[in-house]
Order: C-alpha cells, then structure tokens, then sequence
C-alpha cells in the first residue's frame, strides 16, 4: 500500500513540476526580447567547405527586415533557418554589389542538442525527487509497521528512525505514547487481580461466617446475604473474565466452529440449574464464526442474566440467516425496560434494582467485536429477549 501510494504521488509531483518547467520555458522564450544574432565563426563553415553548395543569386531575391537587410549592406553574414534544422546563410558579394553569395543549406549549430538538454534537466530532476521524497516514505512505512506491531500485541515500541529524519519527532511521540498505554494496560491488569484477591477474601470469610451463623438467622435473611454474596462474587468474575479478554481478543480472527458443540459446552455448565428451571438449547445450524473465547463469555453473561428473571423456562437458539448469524436468549420473566438503549449500562427489570450492567456491557462489546450488534427486546407473550447479530464472513476461517 505505501509502495503505491509512493509511486502516485511521486509521478504527481515530477509530472507537474515538468509541466510547469515546460510551462515556464515557452513563457520565456516569449517574452525575451534579443536582438537575433545571425553572424556565424568562418571556422563553423570550414568545417564543411566540402559539402558546402556555394551560389550567388541577385539582392532582389531576398526579402529580408529592414534590421537584417542593413546588416547584409554592410558585409556581415546572416544566417536563416529552416524548418527542417538547416540554415542558409548569406553575404554581400563584393565583386557585385547588386549580388549575394548563398551558402548552404548546412545544419544549424546545437540544433540537436536542445531535447538532450530537456532530457537531461527532467532526469535530474527525478532523481532529485527520488533522494527527497523515498526516506520520507520509507520511514512512513517503518511507522506504519511499529502501530501494527502494536495493535497485535500492545507493547514499548522501539524505532529505528534516525533523528535526521524529519519524521523522527512522531517516532519520538510514537514511542512514548506506546510505553504510556503499555503502562496503562500492565497497571489495569495489575489492578485487577489486586480487585479480585482483596475483593474474594472477605466474600470467602463472609461466606464462613454465614455458614457458622445460618443457625441463628431467619431463611429469607440468610437467603438475602447468600444472594448478595454471589452477586458480588459474579461481578468480580466478569470484571476479570472483561479485562483479560479486552486487549487481546480484539485481533484474533473469527474461526469456524461447530454450533451443536458450542451449545453443548454452555448446556453442561449450566446443567445444574435444570432442576429449578427449564433450559432449552436449540440448535439451527451446522457450525458458526465467532471469536470463541470472547463469545462463550458474552453467552454465559446472557444466561446468568436470565436466570436472576426467568420464572420457568429459558431458551437459548443458535441460528443463521442467510448474511447474519444469531445467538439468542429468550426467558419468561418481567421483560426489560420501555429503554433498550440504557440497558447497555444497566441490566435491571421489574422492581428489582439492584442488577449489575457489567454483564450486559461485556455482551455488547463482544458484539462490536464481532462486527455485530446487541438486540433487546420483549416478547409478545412476556419475557424478555436479547440476541447478539453479527455479519456472516466472506473468507471463513477453520479452526
């Protein structure tokens, strides 16, 4: 890509400086007002004394400008080209006065060295370009190289561009930025486990103490604080499941996987959960691109999010269109707000307010991952239903 556009704007730019030389050169020709010289050396017409046709005709012949003829009266040579790039040159014949010696037609001195200098000129000027113009786009291109290492795997950037170049303050900046969000990144998974091992700690103490204690508290009390216990607990995991997938799942590439598979493995984590409620996995097509990993997450947040609602059944279908695929989660529970848009922040339905939006915010960043978008919506008949859509691949990928 660089190569091109080097080629491109290269051609544009010597193409219009020749056009503007060339425009330039005629302007000059025009305007320069010399006086014509027409004396020529004798030792030029030495030079081809044998092949020169030497006649005399009469003064009346020619018809000359007054400037030129008065420079003929007084015995000086002058010279007329012709169109072909010969010359007939004249003087006055002393013997005879009335009379002229022509000589020639002989070819006019450096007619042919003009174009060899145009040539000349033009090619200097190419590879003057060249010399100007390459070490620019070759450090471009290294430039452009060091944001796509980067974007593969976010890390500190090392250029190899000379400080005389004069993109070698961007390097400068390119490098710096780099270390930054590298910082940020390290410090940002740093910081989570930090969150997860101070957070699962006390959660674990309060779960030994609840235990101790589940004698002495009324069930809808210990029922409360084992919920909450969990929800907490779930959000500390999709917090860390989030920030180990956010800077590294982005590139990889969407892989052909087999659909019945995919379900399979959610049905099987999900399996205990089938005695309280019924779980419906549907299968409507033979296999899917996804980014794996990063889609079993925004499934399993899905689920879980319908679990906390459903009343009886869930239902999860795995379907393709003919330019879509689609993961779906329909439940029978109080149905989402009358704002689908708010629900990307925070996943709440019905009275209860203390729902979470980290989950529903995974699920739609997998979605942009993926191309896609994040579908909310009822069901006529009650319930709510969220889907992720993405497009279906030109080029698919096998696994």
């Amino acid at each position: 890509m660089i190569k091109r556009q080097f080629v491109r704007f290269y051609l544009l730019l010597l193409l219009s400086c020749a056009a503007l030389l060339w425009a330039l050169g005629g302007l000059y020709r025009y305007l320069q007002h010399d006086e014509p010289q027409y004396l020529i050396a004798v030792d030029q017409l030495l030079q081809h004394s044998a092949s020169i046709h030497r006649t005399e005709i009469p003064r009346q012949q020619l018809y000359l400008p007054p400037d030129v003829a008065a420079l003929l009266d007084r015995g000086e040579v002058i010279a007329i080209e012709q169109a072909d790039g010969h010359s007939l040159y004249y003087q006055k014949s002393l013997p005879q006065a009335d009379r002229v010696v022509q000589l020639g037609p002989l070819p006019t001195p450096n007619a042919e060295v003009a174009p060899w200098l145009d040539l000349l000129l033009y090619g200097a000027l190419a590879l003057l370009f060249l010399g100007l113009l390459w070490p620019v786009f070759r450090d471009i291109r290294a430039l452009i190289g060091l944001t796509r290492q980067f974007a593969d795997q976010p890390a500190p950037l090392h250029s190899d561009i000379k400080a005389g170049s004069s993109l070698y303050p961007l390097a400068q900046s390119v490098e710096r930025m780099s270390l930054q969000i590298s910082q940020l990144i390290e410090m940002n998974e740093d910081m989570s486990r930090t969150v997860a091992h101070e957070t699962r700690t006390p959660l674990s103490r309060m779960k030994f103490t609840l235990s101790l204690a589940a004698a002495q508290l009324e069930p809808k009390y210990q029922q409360r604080l084992q919920h909450d216990i969990e929800e907490i607990d779930q959000l500390v995991s999709n917090y860390l499941d989030f920030s180990r997938l956010e800077y590294f799942v982005v590139q990889q590439p969407l892989l052909q996987v087999d659909a019945a598979a995919f379900l399979r493995e959610l049905e099987q984590k999900f399996d205990i959960y089938q005695q309280q409620l019924q779980l419906n996995f549907v299968v409507a097509t033979d296999s899917c691109q996804v980014i794996q990993p990063a889609m079993q997450l925004a499934a399993q947040n899905l689920i879980s999010n319908a679990l906390r609602y459903a009343s009886s059944t869930i239902t999860v279908t795995l379907r393709r269109s003919t330019s879509h695929y689609e993961f779906v989660v329909q439940d029978d529970g109080p149905g989402v707000a009358d704002h689908p848009d708010t629900m990307q922040r925070l996943f709440r339905r019905g009275d209860n307010s203390s729902g979470f939006g980290l989950g529903l915010y995974i699920v739609n960043k997998v979605a942009s991952w993926h191309q896609g978008q994040l579908l909310i919506d009822n069901e006529p008949s009650g319930g709510a239903r969220i889907a992720i859509c993405w497009p279906v691949p030109a080029t698919p990928t096998l696994i």
